[in-house]
């Protein structure tokens, strides 16, 4: 509910906060520890007295891992996971496609990394523990009223006592039955697939390595394996409506769906965790409700094929992490969390209808068009571009934010472009940068600390004209901004400050004929592309985002 009355301060209000996240799940948490990397300091409840024991979600994905990379978490995941360099797909025992991370992922993570979300969360609540957060278990949300400036919400204990609290910012990161959404009166909108599925944990005996995922179709049924990392596999089997069994699942029941689909001769023993559900794709009509904002599953629910859920809940947390903080610090306008409804609302949009055809296509029915799929794809699959194209977007490294308001390119005409399909708005690449007297060249990704946008200055030489003329204009961006001049030529010296791109390697991966500048955001995405070297479209973005008088901004 929302209303343009100012709240009533009353001795009923017992705390305050900035930030009120509901939900530590991946996606809460991830959005906790982003808000205390920046010195924010957030409230985070979840209902449940307990983490989460069973394994719902169970690969982590390229990007996530990339984004996760700066604070430690990616690597504290990958010393967990099982590492998965390919998924197959078979159709009555043909090989159909196999989908190769290690050759066509262009990342320091070429591979699905199996990793359940239970470990996930443990990782992450460890680093927002570190951080000064504390996670708030049994605290439920009953109730919430809006106002110009903030929210009134009504919380309640395990132990049944009420507390009502005031918040700039509530946050819902309670997934699919989310009770913020509900209690926003936001429209979940979408379609049930006609579809049953059942998934649980088994050990599998067979001759497979055991760092191998893969599909197995048979005539409109449908199961896949994934490797887990205490030995066990995780399956989803996929049935006929008029085929779906009820009540529980038993290992009859999954050595049935084995025996149907393959592969031939496998066994299953140990089943855990074992559950039943219909596929929902589902998203809601705004992420953002005035003073309150959905994330995650309490935004968007899809098909469990393609391993999207939790990571694409992550990447939102990341997209509004920075973005809420520079207002919570009082920075930037609230307007600029338009950008996160629209830049993620789009991605959530284009994630239902890949997921929904990808389902689609695994569960033919019809002989005839199961056929023709099957001559196919195994053609269509090997091609190199298809190869690509799959793993960038299975891996989540083709998401894109090029029409948002924050993606902004700038180049004279006199300056002829170089040969890249790279734009502003696309994921910033990583490439070689030699760091002083370095022998060797070091990563880009090693210089985005993930907190504060990055601006690379492309030089031909050390132009110290340029870089003070830069550095006097940008005075005041001092806590917004890290500059780094990117030379091309690596003269005699000893300084350990010093940037090179000696080949001009960088440089061509984002698109720089000459001299110019790129402009990159917390959460990696270039916002900015300017050639020349000039300050007037580097001034025009800061100002879209934060709070400078328009006198400030050169040639406005």
């Amino acid at each position: 509910m929302f209303t343009n009355e100012q709240p009533m301060m009353s001795s009923d209000i017992q705390s305050r906060s900035d930030v009120l996240i509901v939900g530590a799940g991946p996606v809460g948490l991830t959005l906790a520890h982003e808000l205390l990397r920046r010195g924010i300091q957030p409230r985070l409840i979840d209902k449940n007295s307990l983490p989460a024991q069973n394994t719902k979600a169970l690969g982590v994905m390229a990007r996530t891992l990339e984004l996760l990379t700066p604070s430690g978490v990616a690597g504290e995941l990958v010393t967990q996971g099982v590492k998965v360099p390919a998924f197959s797909i078979y159709s009555e025992g043909r090989q159909l496609a196999s989908f190769d991370f290690s050759r066509h992922v262009e990342s320091a993570y070429p591979y699905v990394l199996m990793v359940p979300q239970p470990a996930v969360e443990s990782v992450l609540a460890q680093h927002v523990e570190d951080l000064g957060g504390k996670i708030e278990r049994g605290v439920e949300l009953v109730s919430l009223q809006q106002y110009t400036d903030g929210v009134e919400v009504l919380l309640r204990g395990a132990d049944g006592v009420e507390e009502r609290v005031w918040t700039r910012w509530l946050i819902g990161c309670d997934g699919a039955h989310s009770s913020v959404r509900h209690l926003v009166g936001a429209t979940f909108v979408g379609k049930t697939f006609e579809q049953s599925f059942a998934t649980g944990n088994v050990r599998m005996h067979w001759d497979i390595p055991g760092n191998q995922a893969f599909a197995r179709l048979n005539h409109g049924n449908f199961i896949a394996y994934f490797p887990m990392p205490d030995g066990q596999h995780r399956f989803i089997i996929a049935y006929k409506p008029e085929d779906a069994p009820t009540g529980d699942i038993t290992l009859a029941e999954i050595q049935h769906a084995i025996d149907s689909c393959g592969p031939q001769g496998a066994r299953a023993s140990d089943p855990t965790w074992l559950a039943r559900y219909q596929v929902n794709q589902r998203k809601v009509d705004r992420y953002v409700w005035q003073r309150v904002a959905l994330v995650g599953d309490a935004a968007h629910i899809h098909s469990p094929i393609g391993a999207q859920g939790m990571n694409t809940g992550i990447q939102d947390a990341f997209n509004l992490g920075w973005k809420l903080a520079l207002i919570v610090q009082g920075k930037s306008p609230s307007t600029l969390l338009d950008s996160y409804a629209s830049e993620r609302s789009a991605v959530g949009r284009q994630l239902l209808v890949a997921t929904g055809r990808l389902t689609n296509l695994a569960l033919l029915q019809q002989p005839l068009i199961t056929a023709t799929r099957d001559a196919i794809a195994p053609r269509l699959t090997q091609m190199k571009k298809i190869q690509a194209t799959f793993t960038a977007t299975a891996a989540e490294l083709s998401v894109s934010y090029r029409h948002s308001p924050l993606a902004s390119e700038y180049r004279e005409e006199k300056v002829k472009p170089l040969q890249t399909l790279l734009k502003s708005g696309d994921r910033a690449p990583d490439g070689p940068v030699t760091i002083g007297t370095a022998k060797k060249p070091g990563s880009l990704y090693a210089l985005l600390n993930g907190t504060r946008h990055v601006l690379l200055i492309f030089l031909h030489q050390d132009n110290q004209t340029a870089r003070h003329k830069l550095q006097s204009t940008l005075s005041e961006w001092q806590d917004w901004l890290d500059v780094y001049p990117i030379l091309r030529s690596q003269p005699h010296s000893k300084s350990k400050q010093a940037y090179y791109d000696p080949e001009g390697v960088l440089a061509a991966r984002y698109g720089i004929s000459d001299e110019g500048l790129i402009l990159i955001r917390p959460d990696g995405y270039i916002c900015l592309r300017s050639q020349p070297i000039t300050v007037e479209p580097l001034q025009r973005y800061l100002a879209t985002i934060s709070y400078v008088a328009p006198t400030t901004v050169a040639n406005e």
